[in-house]
Order: C-alpha cells, then sequence, then structure tokens
C-alpha cells in the first residue's frame, strides 16, 4: 500500500517546493518593483529641488547685478557723472554682461541637474518595470513547474500502480 502513496507524495513535496520557490520570486520582484518605484519618487524629488534652487540662485543673481549697477550709478552721480556714455557707461555694461553671463551659467548647471535626474527617474522606472515583468514570469513559470511535477507525479504514480496490479 505504501508503494502507489510514494510517487504522489513526492509530487506533492515538489509542487509544494516549486510553490514556495514562486511565491519567493515573486515577493523578490515585487520588492525590487517597490525599491525602484521610491527611487523614482527621490530622484523627481532631486529634479523638483534642482529647479527651486536654480530659481532661488537666479533671483540672487539678478539682485547682486543690480545692487552692483546702482551703486555704479550713484557712485557716478555721486562725482557728477552719467552713465550714458564713457568709461561709466562701459562699466554699468561691463556689470550687466558679467551677471548675464553668470544667470546663464547658472541655468545651464541647473538644466544639467534636471537632466541628470530625470535620467535617474527614468532608469528607476525600467527597473520597476522589468522587475514587475520578473514577479509575472515566476508566477507563470511556477505554475508551469507544478503542473509538470503533478503530470510526472500521476504518470509514476500509474507504473506503480500497473506493476503492483
Amino acid at each position: 500500500m505504501c508503494g502507489p502513496a510514494l510517487p504522489i507524495i513526492a509530487a506533492g513535496l515538489a509542487v509544494a517546493g516549486q510553490g514556495i520557490s514562486t511565491i519567493s520570486a515573486m515577493h523578490q520582484a515585487s520588492y525590487q518593483r517597490q525599491a525602484a518605484l521610491r527611487q523614482a519618487d527621490l530622484e523627481r524629488s532631486a529634479v523638483r529641488d534642482a529647479q527651486e534652487a536654480t530659481a532661488r540662485a537666479l533671483q540672487d543673481q539678478y539682485r547682486q547685478t543690480s545692487g552692483v549697477e546702482g551703486r555704479q550709478r550713484l557712485a557716478a552721480a555721486a562725482g557728477g557723472v552719467g552713465v550714458d556714455f564713457g568709461t561709466a557707461a562701459e562699466a554699468v555694461a561691463s556689470t550687466r554682461l558679467t551677471g548675464s553671463a553668470r544667470a546663464a551659467e547658472i541655468v545651464a548647471d541647473g538644466a544639467r541637474a534636471m537632466r541628470q535626474g530625470d535620467a535617474g527617474a527614468a532608469f528607476a522606472m525600467g527597473r520597476a518595470s522589468s522587475a514587475a515583468a520578473q514577479g509575472q514570469t515566476a508566477l507563470m513559470s511556477g505554475l508551469v513547474d507544478m503542473g509538470q511535477s503533478v503530470l510526472s507525479g500521476a504518470r509514476q504514480y500509474g507504473s506503480v500502480r500497473n506493476r503492483i496490479g
């Protein structure tokens, strides 16, 4: 009586082991997906921070340039010189040019930081998508493996049953 039960027990153990492996692989894929989604959120947050920092730095640069230009105009006026032409005009123009160049650098640095954050978020979203696909693949593969174990156990049981009679 014990003989025919062995293939059934073996098939049951194989199915249970494959089921546990499948569930474990699905949980691991789910965890990797959640971690990747969290990373994407952090990258997006860094992009927002970079945008805000760029806007603040740009405002600070404009304020600084305006302050220097205002002091130049005040100094010229105190000396009785206009800033419409001559050396005083060149000094103000130079201040504007330098301020504009620095503002362009700030914008370029901010854009670079935002692109890097966007790329990081896109990469993380790709990992999340891949992890979700791995979970689905683990489920399908596990179901197929469990089905094969059941069929193999049934064949072995039939073979043993036929030999015993």
